[in-house]
């Protein structure tokens, strides 16, 4: 995930209003979950997955399902507990778990988790990829509703918002961090990326090059060689991702790098 921007050029979007609906015919979709160190926040992160893969499955949305999480360096279980808990998912939902020793950033981090889960799919059949974050919980309507909006705008990306789960500021602080965000919202949606909340049908991504090695701002960057390669991406007020508002961050540069530098600038104040 990465910092709401207060200015850059709007990207394509749309207002929403939708009744979730189940596309036609169902899709098969990738969840993709980069983890460092995440055994303790992991547990609700996937419980959260499987049951907006359950009710997606339920209204007919979804057909195959796929979890990969990749364990990044990690000096912890992490690895073991996404195993344990993805072996007691509903039977029906495929899993990967890799321990990634080798990448530099989170955007390979996430990369490496869509290339272990894409060989498991049908190429041939429609596919999306969801990301979302180990230290997040999506509503149970996150892949219901995304893809509703996408196929109500024709959009090819459905760029989402998060609320902050934790995060106990001054009240300076707090009111900083709302007013970046609430600049980068207008008619048309709103200009922010966050890894948490991303989906991107997985053609398109392919197109574009995937995630590509950044230290920070990949999902920034994705969106924008989606919009110059003429995809279409929504940005909608809804569905949100709850996400750790913790100003130790897993990533640098990250939200919670921005959470951190808001509240040490508002102390100093």
């Amino acid at each position: 995930m990465t910092e709401p921007a207060a200015a850059r050029p709007a990207l394509t979007g749309w207002p929403v209003e939708v009744i979730p609906s189940a596309p036609h015919p169902p899709v098969d979709i990738i969840v993709a979950i980069p983890a460092h160190d995440e055994e303790l926040l992991l547990p609700g992160c996937l419980n959260h997955v499987a049951a907006a893969v359950t009710w997606a499955r339920a209204i007919g949305a979804v057909d195959r399902a796929v979890i990969a999480v990749a364990a990044h360096r990690c000096a912890d279980r992490t690895a073991q507990v996404a195993r344990a808990r993805l072996t007691d998912a509903e039977p029906d939902v495929e899993w990967i778990v890799i321990e990634d020793q080798a990448s530099a950033t989170v955007a390979e981090v996430r990369r490496t988790a869509v290339d272990a889960a894409v060989p498991l799919l049908d190429q041939s059949s429609s596919a999306w990829l969801f990301n979302t974050d180990a230290d997040s919980l999506v509503p149970a309507d996150w892949i219901s509703s995304s893809l509703a909006v996408a196929t109500a705008n024709g959009a090819d990306a459905v760029a989402g918002l998060v609320d902050l789960l934790d995060w106990n500021p001054p009240a300076a602080a707090r009111h900083a961090y709302e007013l970046l965000v609430t600049r980068g919202i207008h008619s048309a949606g709103h200009d922010h990326a966050y890894g948490a909340n991303l989906v991107v049908r997985l053609d398109a991504y392919q197109t574009v090059g995937g995630f590509t090695p950044r230290s920070h701002g990949e999902d920034h960057d994705l969106l924008r060689r989606l919009g110059a390669a003429r995809f279409r991406v929504a940005t909608p007020m809804f569905p949100r991702v709850s996400t750790s508002g913790r100003e130790d961050p897993r990533c640098a540069d990250g939200l919670g790098s921005l959470l951190r530098r808001l509240a040490e600038t508002s102390d100093a104040g």
